[in-house]
């Protein structure tokens, strides 16, 4: 039968497959099958390997490769199989038979050293060493707010372990599902370890068969944490190793056996980008959005396959590579691009100075100046700032004039999870500017919180893919003359009040806080500045006042940032007093 099958194949196919002799290039045609079935496989990728041409099978299994060169070798891979290959035949239809990958749901998930992937991959070992993934089972701040014993003032604040509602009935809540997921992989109710622990989990962190050895994410249910059953199947009993490129056929035999993977380029990451909280504590995970990094990004016009702006997460996060032999155990001369970075960059400099574009157009009225300041999100492809929720942005506004700042006479204020307290020392709550977060609630209402005790959103003011925020400011003008405008955006890694109670010093992986940090208390990622010549209207005819230096000398006299700065510490003294342990 199987025999037959061939010929009619060839029969339909001699046209296309008829080779000249001696010609460079060729067509080449066939079809892709199930190995123990012999069924035709659908939208298989079939490619030469390490370059172009590349297509797919039709619903028949059958396909068709123009321009192969002479040598070459063709490549079939799909999903649930292994691949197989083969040479440029000299004539004739090719049969690619895909052996599906085993899959025992009872066996355990077997995990390697990240070292031992060096020998093939050395290029890509060394580039993923320094991505905070490999780290992930080491960072300082998920310790303290879990268990409160990643820094000496871990135990600040709240402590899930301690504080959360859900401690009692869950108290290893699903910390490890992200931040040690060899652990949970094979243990679902495995609990955080804490940094130093001697257990290869906490050493690896998001290790590289953690990704590789997933064969398959439901789309359709993102919002489960981590490597959650639910969502997530990870290879079993076998040495399958996941990938995008769809041309590897090299078997290292007991080590290493490849099999294609497209989910790897963006759907993987909602593995650990996309979660939601679990009010009711019974694990249904239907609660508000904790991390909505995925659904952003599928949201917008770079998750949308047909929009001229699609993107992959893996095609921003991960800069290409022209390494030799970065990928395959073969030396394969693949196109720039198809090898990328594995440090995964997300809030480095780099990322957060593009990610943002700030305009103001300024105005006089009367004794006014105007500010409008549009806020636009130009570099990320999803909202921001995005990932864990105690993340935020703060836009601040400035004017002065040659005498110093202008008395703030508008009503957009940064809100009070800028932190109340000095100017002096980044407490910026009720200055000109605005606070973008997403801000939790849990039952008795309080605000904010950790996510795992969300109830609801109070608040979500952050900015989504290529949307502009567009807010309004005024300052009261004092004399004619020249005034400077500033506006600056400024990234924080937690709230202030979280960062105070904690006594963070270093954010999670042991690098000086940038929130901490004089002059902007944060990471400036974007600003802008504007100069306007303003003239104070003439008085009106009669009146014997002089408006604006009564007001200069007496009880209205303009707040300057010493003014300011006196004001924030009687503030911060009286917040500090009332203020409750909260997380985000």
């Amino acid at each position: 039968m199987r025999a037959a099958r061939l010929a009619i194949l060839a029969a339909s196919l001699a046209p296309l497959a008829a080779l000249a002799p001696g010609s460079a290039l060729a067509q080449v045609v066939g079809e892709v099958r199930d190995a123990a079935s012999g069924a035709p496989i659908a939208r298989a990728i079939v490619r030469v390997q390490g370059g172009a041409p590349r297509t797919f099978t039709d619903e028949e299994g059958r396909f068709r490769l123009e321009d192969v060169a002479s040598g070459a070798h063709v490549v079939a891979g799909a999903v649930g199989y292994f691949y197989a290959g083969v040479d440029r035949p000299a004539s004739g239809p090719v049969v690619l038979s895909l052996e599906p990958v085993p899959h025992d749901p009872e066996a355990s998930v077997a995990f390697l050293d990240t070292t031992a992937c060096s020998g093939c991959h050395a290029a890509l070992v060394a580039d993923y060493q320094g991505a905070a993934m490999a780290h992930a089972g080491e960072n300082t701040w998920v310790a303290d707010l879990y268990g409160g014993d990643g820094t000496s003032g871990g135990e600040g604040g709240f402590v899930y372990t301690r504080d959360s509602v859900h401690a009692a009935r869950h108290p290893s809540s699903e910390c490890a599902a992200c931040h040690q997921p060899e652990r949970f992989a094979n243990d679902p109710s495995a609990a955080l370890l804490p940094p130093g622990d001697p257990s290869p989990a906490v050493a690896h962190g998001v290790s590289c068969l953690v990704c590789h050895q997933i064969a398959h994410i439901d789309e359709a249910r993102p919002s489960f944490p981590g490597l959650h059953p639910a969502s997530v199947t990870m290879a079993r009993g076998t040495t399958v190793r996941y990938g995008v490129l769809g041309d590897v056929d090299y078997h290292a035999e007991g080590r290493m056996r490849a099999s294609y993977q497209p989910q790897l380029t963006s759907a993987v990451c909602a593995a650990c980008h996309q979660d939601s909280a679990d009010p009711s504590g019974e694990g249904r995970y239907d609660g508000p959005i904790s991390e909505g990094t995925y659904l952003e990004w599928l949201a917008s016009p770079y998750g949308d396959p047909s929009s001229e702006r699609s993107q992959s997460c893996v095609g921003c996060h991960s800069e290409p590579l022209d390494v030799p032999n970065a990928s395959d155990a073969i030396l394969l001369e693949r196109p720039l691009g198809e090898v990328r970075s594995h440090r995964f960059e997300g809030t480095t400099p780099a990322f957060l100075e593009r990610a943002l574009s700030l305009s103001l157009e300024v105005s006089a009225s009367g004794d006014e100046v105007r500010v409008t300041a549009s806020l636009t999100n130009t570099g990320a492809g999803h909202d921001v700032p995005s990932g864990v929720t105690m993340r935020n942005v703060i836009l601040l506004v400035e004017a002065e004039d040659e005498r110093g700042p202008l008395e703030y006479v508008g009503e957009q204020r940064v809100s009070e999870e800028g932190g109340v307290g000095d100017p002096r020392e980044g407490y910026f709550a009720g200055l000109p500017g605005k606070l973008y977060a997403v801000v939790h609630e849990n039952a008795e209402g309080d605000a904010p919180v950790l996510f795992t005790e969300a109830t609801r959103v109070r608040r979500d003011e952050r900015i989504a893919a290529l949307a502009t925020d567009v807010t309004r400011y005024a300052f009261r003008l004092r004399a004619s003359g020249q005034v400077q405008i500033r506006a600056r955006a400024i990234y924080r890694r937690a709230f202030r009040s979280i960062a105070d109670d904690k006594a963070w010093e270093q954010d999670g992986h042991g690098r000086p806080l940038e929130d901490l940090a004089a002059p902007d208390f944060g990471h400036l990622m974007t600003s802008a500045s504007a100069t306007l010549d303003a003239a104070l209207p003439p008085a009106p005819s009669g009146c014997a006042c002089r408006a604006v230096g009564s007001r200069e000398r007496g009880p209205e006299r303009p707040l300057g940032l010493l003014s300011l700065a006196l004001l924030g510490a009687s503030l911060g003294a009286r917040g500090a007093r009332r203020r409750r342990a909260v997380s985000a």
